[in-house]
């Protein structure tokens, strides 16, 4: 496995999550506006997390564990199923929830929690390859994520419900510039690590379990030139078929699993 190459880091720190630190700490709050969500998972961890106002909740729904824990959780607003369907466009499952408006972090506040992974999503202006990176991510144990506050698609409804409700679990912070955010999670003692189909190494010869961030860029463009050259390194997922690359969410999600792997000492042998 390849080591750390030269130019990193200028300091050590431990790899791993910080011991005290939990997901759902606060951070600032920069929103302002309230915010709908659909979807029975989204709406469930947003309830968990503190954010939700009010359930808004289809007339007729089944038996569901879920539904029960929301009526816990929050004041449900029973609605006939039309007029749920005039408030969340898409697939809602029945249920939708007004938000209080959402905590960001700093990325200073985000890198002082110590954080052992880090995704850091470059372009990506598809909600739905939003939504599912940050899922990946937040299975992955990730410690949060950063997204540009122009470039990048909105944490909608649509990218919400994308993530499963992972979007109310990670820590996210805006930047104004990827490259400049990237210098400063160097410094920090972060590996920062370009996800790039002509990358250096194979992602699997690069040493993952030190602290590192993930770049994850767009399907058109992918990581931009001037993000790559702040990274410590470019490391690609070999493919065998003839279809260059996966999509941003599923090579994203590769890569955080190898992460685990790498992680948890795996040999890559069947269990």
């Amino acid at each position: 496995m390849a080591p750390a190459p030269a130019g990193g880091p200028v300091s050590n720190v431990r790899p791993g999550r910080s011991p005290g630190s939990g997901r759902r700490s606060p951070g600032r709050a920069v929103e302002t506006a309230a915010a709908l969500i659909h979807g029975r998972n989204a709406v469930l961890e947003a309830a968990r997390g503190g954010r939700v106002v009010k359930v808004y909740q289809a007339s007729g729904l089944g038996h569901d564990p879920r539904l029960e824990e929301l009526a816990r959780l929050a004041r449900i607003e029973v609605v006939p199923p039309e007029k749920l369907d005039a408030m969340a466009h898409g697939v809602h499952q029945g249920v939708a929830a007004e938000l209080k408006p959402r905590r960001d972090w700093t990325l200073k506040e985000l890198l002082a929690t110590g954080p052992g992974l880090l995704v850091a999503l470059d372009s990506i202006m598809d909600p739905q390859n939003l939504g599912a990176i940050l899922r990946s991510a937040e299975v992955a144990g990730c410690d949060g994520a950063i997204l540009p506050e122009h470039r990048s698609a909105p944490l909608s409804p649509a990218a919400v419900k994308a993530s499963s409700g992972a979007s109310e679990l990670l820590r996210i912070a805006k930047v104004s510039g990827m490259p400049s955010a990237i210098a400063e999670v160097k410094r920090a003692g972060v590996w920062c690590v370009a996800l790039d189909p002509r990358g250096e190494l194979p992602a699997w010869d690069f040493d993952l379990t030190q602290n590192v961030c993930l770049v994850v860029g767009s399907e058109g463009e992918g990581v931009h030139r001037l993000v790559k050259e702040r990274c410590d390194a470019r490391v690609r997922l070999p493919v065998r078929g003839h279809i260059a690359s996966l999509n941003a969410s599923a090579a994203a999600a590769a890569l955080l699993y190898e992460v685990m792997r790498q992680r948890s000492g795996s040999t890559g042998k069947r269990s």
